[in-house]
Formats: structure tokens, sequence, C-alpha cells
């Protein structure tokens, strides 16, 4: 695939041999264990009991002492908020006139706006609060683990040669190395696992006899990791790998079981882009953006991974008759829409398409447009709680 899309960085990181690497790295010649304290710093020096000459050691490589007054005064960033600014000085009428003066004005109003809208980003994603109360037992050890951070797009329409869209954020994941890849496929959120949508013109009310195989895939690399947990569960990549034997470009694709492989035995770019399919042909881009050691700063609770760190809102479709209402549904094949497939509401849908008696109006089809919320661990929490009750 490399050969294809060809990558930015050149090294593969394996993550169990970048823990052994950081590892090494923090045991010191004299100690045989990872440096956590004051007092194992100390004694890798050889200043064991001698506090007063650790003290200037410390006192000697402070960076406070790397300050000036001299130093330009650094602003708190907050990327959800735009930062109001003094307004500029007018420009006199008389310099207004020139040409030069002219396009350094329209430069720096473009470039302002920009800058609005570039902070107007954030605004549609919301970072996930720590609840300290929640990480009263800590089972994890840090620099004995690695974390991931693996980030997902929602999908987007994509023609060979001609994009139709482009990938957008939809939620980011804090995993840890030695979790299997199944603990993270369960917690993602996509409003498609919502299904299976049926054509309900004829009955609304009628809900699904059976539930579909939650089949689906992570592409990593050069491999295929399948979710075969249950039996009547799909091999979405047979189909992917024939194609791809019969493909120059494409180099050999091997296949794995999700159920079996830790994010440990993973190797990849960081920043490459990956794959993760499911619901036949949900396909969703995600990146592996960070990989490093667990530090004493994360959450040291192991069952409050994988964290959702963050996500973006979710867009809401209006309806394609009033504007006004939230769709609730896709009506397909009908002569009666300009759009095909159009969104509408419950009610537009009841008096546009059907009789007072309940009665198609026309042929079409309809299937139910379901959006739902990005489940946190907030919504967790008070589930749990209702039910304790």
């Amino acid at each position: 695939m490399e050969n294809i899309y060809c990558p930015r960085t050149e090294k593969v990181i394996s993550v169990w041999d970048a823990l052994a690497e950081f590892q090494n790295e923090l045991h010191p010649e004299r100690l045989d264990r990872i440096v956590e304290s004051d007092h194992d710093i100390m004694e890798a020096m050889g200043l064991d009991g001698n506090i007063a000459d650790f003290d200037k050691l410390l006192e000697s490589v402070d960076v406070g002492q790397l300050s000036s007054s001299k130093d330009v005064p650094v602003r708190t960033f907050l990327p959800h908020k735009v930062c109001s600014r003094p307004k500029p000085a007018e420009t006199p009428a008389k310099a207004a006139r020139f040409n030069c003066v002219q396009r350094v004005t329209a430069r720096k109003s473009v470039k302002d706006q920009r800058n609005i809208d570039v902070k107007l980003r954030y605004n549609r994603h919301k970072y996930m609060e720590r609840k300290q109360d929640l990480e009263t037992r800590k089972d994890l050890t840090p620099f004995r683990e690695m974390v991931l951070v693996v980030r997902f797009y929602e999908p987007f329409k994509y023609k060979a040669g001609r994009r139709l869209g482009h990938p957008k954020f939809s939620q980011e994941y804090y995993v840890l190395s030695s979790q299997y890849l199944t603990e993270l496929k369960d917690k993602i959120f996509c409003h498609c696992d919502a299904g299976p949508f049926y054509e309900i013109s004829g009955d609304r009310t009628a809900e699904p006899t059976e539930k579909p195989p939650k089949s689906g895939f992570f592409f990593v690399h050069d491999t295929f990791y399948n979710d075969l947990r249950d039996d009547a569960n799909h091999d979405y990549s047979g189909v992917i790998r024939k194609w791809a034997d019969r493909q120059s470009l494409i180099g050999e694709l091997k296949t794995a079981r999700m159920e079996e492989t830790r994010f440990g035995d993973l190797k990849f770019r960081l920043g490459y882009p990956q794959m993760y399919q499911h619901q036949g042909n949900c396909e969703h881009l995600f990146v592996i953006s960070d990989c490093r050691l667990l530090a004493a700063t994360d959450i040291l609770t192991r069952s409050r991974y994988p964290w959702l760190n963050s996500y973006g809102f979710s867009r809401d479709v209006p309806c394609n008759i009033c504007g006004h209402c939230q769709a609730q549904y896709i009506v397909q094949n009908s002569t009666r829409h300009i759009f095909d497939p159009a969104y509408i509401c419950e009610n537009c849908l009841e008096t546009y398409h059907y009789t007072e008696d309940g009665k198609k109006i026309g042929d079409f089809e309809l299937h139910r447009y379901t959006l739902t919320m990005v489940r946190t661990d907030e919504d967790a929490d008070s589930e749990e709680a209702s039910t304790s009750q």
C-alpha cells in the first residue's frame, strides 16, 4: 500500500520494541530499576545521603535560571476561544489612497478572518474531563506501559481521481499497549452500528427481528485484523486480498484475529492513515498520532482505558422540506422530491407521503435516519447510578 500512498516518515514503530528501548534508557548503570523519585536519582549519581549537594545540583539545573526580564511574555493558548484583540488604529484617509497600503490592509483582513476560521474549528470538539473520584484504584505503574493515541475520522465520499469530501475529526482515544484491539473496537462510536436500516415504508413501527453480526477489521501497516469473536462474523478482508493479489503495486497483505492481537503487537508509522471498516462498507480513516510511555500524570486506572479524550460534535441534518426540524427519515426513489435521497422529519413525512388513514402516496423507499450521540464515561456512570437505584 505504501507504494501507492507514499509515507512521509520512514521509521516503522514496533510497540514492544519501543517499550524495551525506552526501559533500557530509563535504567541507569548503578540501578536495577527505573528512576521514579529524587532518591533514585541521588543513588544513581552516587549522592546517596548527601542531600545538600543534591539540592545544589537541582538549583544549578533549574530552568528558571534561563528566564530573563527581556523575554517576550507567553500567553496561554486556548484553542476553543477566539481571543479579543485591541482595535487597531485606523488608517489615515490620505494613506489609504496608496495602492501599497490598500494591499496590506486587504491581506491583513483576509489573514485575520482565516485565523478566526481556524480557531472556530475547535468549537466543534469537546475534550473530556478526568474524574479523580473514578481513579482511586491505581493499578497501573508508570513507565511500564505504552500509551497510543488513536484518532478516528468520519466516513467521506470518494471516487477514483475525484474527492467529494474530506475526512472530519470524529473521536480520539488513549489505549494501552497491553489491551486487545477488540477493546477499542467496542468503544468506537458510529451511527451505522444502530442499524440495520431496513425499508420501513409499509410499517414505520417495525423493529428488526435479529441483530446483524458485528463484523469489521482494522487495517494497520500491511495486516488485516478481523473481528471473528462471533461465528456469524464475516471476514471482510477476503475480497480485498483477492483483489490485491492481482495488483502489481500492492505487496503481500497479511491477516490476524483482532481478539488475539494486542496494541503492543502492532507495527505502524506515526501519522500514516490506517483503515477501520465495519457494517459492510462503512469506512473510517484513523491515524496513530502518538506512541509514548505511560507517565505518572496519566490515568493510572486500567478500567478507564480505552479513554475517550475528545470527540467532534455530529452535524445536524435539517429536513429538506421544512428546513426547521432535524431529519429522522431518508426517502429514496420518490418522484415527489427534487433530492434523492431526501432527508425529512416525522411531521413532513406524515403530511407529504401518507394520507390521513396511513396509506402511502406514490412509490418510495423509506429508511430510518439515526444520529446517535457519542457514548461518554459520564453516560455510563449515570446509567450505573440509575440501575443501582
